[in-house]
């Protein structure tokens, strides 16, 4: 197939066309091309699609929850091209042969799925899955993620593995005896008397991680980061020399305890919701590029999971659909950081991460979305393409939208 996109804002600056031939850009500027299918684009932003190294796809055990398919078009929709799919499901993805099985199950979905091993069999934190087999399999990383390697002399072990094959290691840093309750340790929480899930949990648990990683040279990458001290450990480690990489999601950047409605079993996560003290501080260190990118943590649920009392509600959300537009609302249209930097947290250093390149540029595959800068839209349970709508932004208007996905070289999604 051919497509031309015409009077498009590569980047949302420089007005051109895109001519794309085969699944890959083939020219960019002022392009006549007969024969091609034609897409005003009509001065709306053309962009290098998104990537996302943590989703929860829920296959194999959960498909109530989300399927390997389902999540592909909830990530087109969102404007992404490539995920990588975590290991907490039913069976949990512990051999090479379940790497392969998902590995064979999404050839011809319309993204890139890309599969983290467990780190540990059963995601039990005793014994180490074959990570060389599974590697040899296709998985990119490894990570019990849910569960944190709670047995140091397990975790070492599985560091010095993954250092000598070269792949990162996802830690979920929470120790788990400071990690029981589902609240954050502050002034809000304290007054209705919740459980706490202590930030201390997540400080203490990067700090090991880290020490131990720097100690045999592997990479340790660090999920969901929603602390500032939690990041300076971090960073610390980082300016000695050590690989660590960090992440943040949406959720930890645009809410706090006192922008919530604290009891609205929505918005209990793990780590739980920060406070506005930390919301602020981790905004400014992602601004300034110390966290190195977004990943959404999409945890898709079903009804009955959510709409329970708090103390037992699922938690996660589900964020494929709505992240970009919701940072662009939040952060690029208020100011605190430009649009190319957050195409740097949402595009090019996530891709990295998962091994893929994706740009803009003649010869490179076609992976980019149109987004309409100027569309205001609410966000409802039946435009989610997801199995699962525990959204965090339902009812709420997001000002830009994704309106096509080139994925995989082919036009994967058109509003």
């Amino acid at each position: 197939m051919r497509y031309l996109l015409k009077g498009g804002l590569i980047l949302g600056e420089t007005p051109a066309d895109i001519l794309i031939e085969d699944g890959r850009i083939t020219k960019i500027g002022d392009v006549r091309a007969d024969g091609a299918e034609v897409i005003d684009v009509g001065g709306r932003f053309v962009l290098p699609a998104l990537a996302d190294p943590h989703v929860h796809a829920r296959e194999p055990g959960f498909e109530h929850k989300e399927t390997l398919e389902t999540v592909s078009w909830a990530a087109v929709a969102g404007g992404y091209a490539h995920v990588g799919v975590m290991p907490n499901t039913s069976p949990p993805i512990d051999s090479p042969e379940m790497v392969r099985a998902l590995k064979a199950r999404s050839e011809n979905l319309p993204v890139g799925i890309h599969v983290v091993g467990a780190i540990t069999k059963g995601r039990e934190g005793r014994e180490l899955t074959e990570m060389g087999l599974m590697r040899e399999a296709g998985a990119f990383a490894f990570s019990d993620d849910g569960s944190w390697v709670s047995d140091p002399s397990v975790m070492l072990n599985a560091l010095i593995y993954a250092s000598h094959m070269g792949v990162p290691l996802i830690t979920h840093a929470e120790v788990p005896e400071l990690a029981r309750g589902f609240a954050n340790y502050d002034a809000v929480g304290i007054k209705y008397g919740m459980r706490f899930r202590s930030p201390l949990a997540e400080e203490l648990a990067i700090y090991r991680d880290a020490r131990m990683a720097s100690l045999v040279g592997a990479h340790l990458h660090v999920a969901h980061i929603s602390t500032p001290d939690g990041l300076e450990v971090a960073l610390s480690f980082r300016e000695r020399g050590a690989r660590i990489t960090t992440e943040i999601t949406p959720h930890h950047l645009l809410f706090s305890t006192d922008r919530i409605p604290f009891y609205d079993p929505t918005f209990r996560v793990n780590p739980p919701i920060r406070s506005e003290a930390d919301r602020r501080a981790m905004v400014d260190a992602f601004r300034k590029g110390l966290i190195d990118f977004v990943a959404t943590d999409h945890a898709p649920h079903a009804y009955y999971e959510k709409e329970a009392p708090l103390t037992d509600a699922s938690p996660g959300v589900e964020g494929l659909e709505t992240a970009f537009s919701a940072l662009y609302t939040h952060l690029v249209l208020t100011g605190e950081m430009s649009l190319r930097d957050l195409l740097v947290r949402m595009s090019a250093r996530p891709a990295d991460f998962l091994g893929v390149a994706v740009s803009l540029s003649e010869g490179s595959e076609a992976n980019l979305f149109v987004f309409d800068q100027d569309a205001e839209w609410k966000v409802r349970e039946e435009d989610l393409r997801s199995a699962s709508k525990n959204n965090p932004f339902l009812g709420k208007v997001l000002r830009g939208r994704v309106l096509m996905t080139f994925a995989k070289g082919s036009l994967a999604y058109r509003r």
